[in-house]
């Protein structure tokens, strides 16, 4: 497994998904941003059935710029509770998975604040089912983490991972 997230988040309207993927790429927290065409989300919404029309955003960036994305798309989002969820990429080309590396260069950790606590689910084993070292390798005591929440059923699945560990 890599250290490259998909990051996947709607928003309401195509000026607010242009501004939010120009700031993340600016900030170096994002290799590249893709503006979907608009689509229709149907989802339950404080006990009512409601639809809009949302423009999906997919974002690539690495494990360790996640912290400072997420915070960044949460400050700018429009949603009361936005849509933000991180999927490792397991293969890819590599030429482009460096490309990502290199185009996120650490910049995703400056400025997130001490102790700030973000959120992603990372499934495990990783869906070739295989144990990778990447999941050792971000285990570290910083301060900063990604941290899965845990319980039962789907949950029992998902592990821990800890940003700004030393690279291998």
């Amino acid at each position: 497994m890599s250290d490259i997230l998909l990051v996947i988040t709607n928003l309401p309207d195509a000026q607010s998904a242009g501004h939010l993927a120009q700031q993340l790429i600016e900030a170096r927290v994002a290799a590249c941003v893709n503006r979907l065409a608009p689509c229709t989300s149907t989802y339950r919404w404080q006990g009512n059935i409601e639809t809009a029309t949302e423009v999906p955003l997919l974002i690539k960036t690495t494990v360790a710029a996640y912290p400072r994305l997420e915070q960044l798309i949460r400050a700018a989002h429009p949603y009361e509770l936005p849509e933000i969820i991180a999927v490792p990429v397991t293969a890819g080309l590599p030429a482009y998975l460096d490309w990502v590396l290199q185009e996120t260069n650490g910049h995703g950790k400056e400025a997130v604040p001490e102790n700030e606590t973000c959120h992603a689910r990372f499934p495990h084993p990783n869906p070739l089912g295989e144990t990778t070292s990447h999941s050792t390798r971000l285990q570290t005591t910083a301060a900063k983490s990604l941290v899965t929440p845990e319980g039962e059923g789907a949950n029992e699945s998902l592990r821990e991972f800890r940003v700004n560990a030393p690279k291998e």
